[in-house]
């Protein structure tokens, strides 16, 4: 026990450069300070969301390979986005539409051996997007357009420090392909097998909140697809703890964000643009400690262009309660996953 509780609180040493952290940082500052500085926040949340995809981006190879890893996962971005939308008409069609999106998302990851977070963020966006009320087709178009300007701007942004880092990366090469050793790749029909229950846990997450009446079902599509993320039966079930445990405390640092801004606008930019710092910085060294941060970051973004931060205790429970439920899911579906002879996995 004493193991477990040390390992939580445990700062793993990689040889890991500073880089993507920053990248990170910056891909999402742009969006959101052009729309403070032009009174379009709200716009500029979307155009946020798709900096995230700069986590895919790989630190090594050539420049024309990291290009179109980045371009194939801003178009990822896009489809998935674009399709919770138009779909999010009726709450039973987006339910079985989300489940085959995450099953095509999460198969297509696995296919290219994308490297983590894999399939998160591409299932997360979608779940976003198809638990927003339903939209006029100009709006969608809007919003769609927003999300395509952020993954543009992330994609110069990677452009040019490419250009002007190439002979750094080139020299870390050897170092960076350490952090992340692929073994025994599995086969199609283990893919096929983890893809279709991603899939169905991803409809049953949203069909859940649907019938609970959550005002934002999501959450608990976000937290289920977490823990999925795990790399054995161990590790998911340490996962789910570390999530359960990380939110409690991240909500209460959420709450204290929101009340020391008192809703400016202008510290609340500030605060999304560190904590996405101080996220991809910890992920990678602590996941635990890293969901204390990744919770007020998500609140964030998804909702500090809207007014339901007016309540703030009654949104930050609501949030909690949600990451329990999809925690308990992303648990059943881990260990689905592995009792199926999974063979696909990383090693870090």
């Amino acid at each position: 026990m004493k193991k477990y509780i040390k390992d939580f609180f445990k700062i793993r040493r990689i040889d890991a450069t500073m880089d993507l952290p920053i990248l990170c940082s910056l891909c999402m500052a742009i969006p959101i300070f052009t729309g403070y500085f032009t009174n379009n926040f709200r716009n500029a949340m979307i155009s946020a969301l798709a900096g995230i995809i700069v986590v895919y981006f790989p630190l090594f190879g050539s420049l024309k390979e990291k290009m179109s890893a980045l371009l194939g996962c801003s178009f990822g971005f896009i489809f998935s986005y674009s399709t919770g939308l138009i779909f999010s008409f009726n709450k039973i069609i987006i339910v079985f539409i989300l489940g085959f999106v995450s099953f095509i998302i999460h198969y297509v990851v696995l296919h290219f051996e994308l490297k983590p977070p894999r399939s998160f963020f591409f299932i997360m966006v979608c779940a976003t997007a198809s638990s927003l009320p339903h939209l006029p087709i100009s709006k969608i178009a809007e919003n769609v357009g927003y999300l395509t300007f952020g993954t543009l701007s992330t994609c110069v942004i990677a452009f040019v420090y490419s250009l002007f880092f190439q002979n750094k990366i080139k020299n870390k090469k050897l170092n960076l392909v350490k952090l992340e050793k692929k073994i025994n790749l599995g086969d199609e029909k283990n893919k096929k097998i983890e893809s279709l229950i991603v899939g169905i846990f991803m409809s049953f997450s949203l069909a859940i909140g649907f019938l609970l009446k959550i005002k934002n079902p999501y959450w608990i599509c976000v937290a289920c697809i977490a823990i999925m993320q795990g790399t054995s039966k161990i590790h998911v079930f340490k996962r789910s703890i570390q999530r359960m445990c990380g939110t409690i405390l991240g909500v209460g640092f959420c709450y204290l964000i929101l009340i020391v801004s008192q809703n400016d606008i202008f510290y609340i930019c500030v605060s999304i643009v560190v904590l996405q710092f101080i996220v991809e910085y910890l992920v990678p060294r602590n996941y635990g400690i890293a969901v204390i941060f990744i919770t007020p970051l998500t609140i964030l973004l998804s909702e500090a262009g809207s007014l339901t931060l007016n309540n703030h205790f009654l949104f930050i429970f609501s949030r909690f309660e949600n990451t329990i439920i999809g925690s308990i899911l992303g648990l059943i579906g881990g260990f689905l996953i592995f009792s199926e002879g999974k063979k696909t996995f990383y090693k870090k």
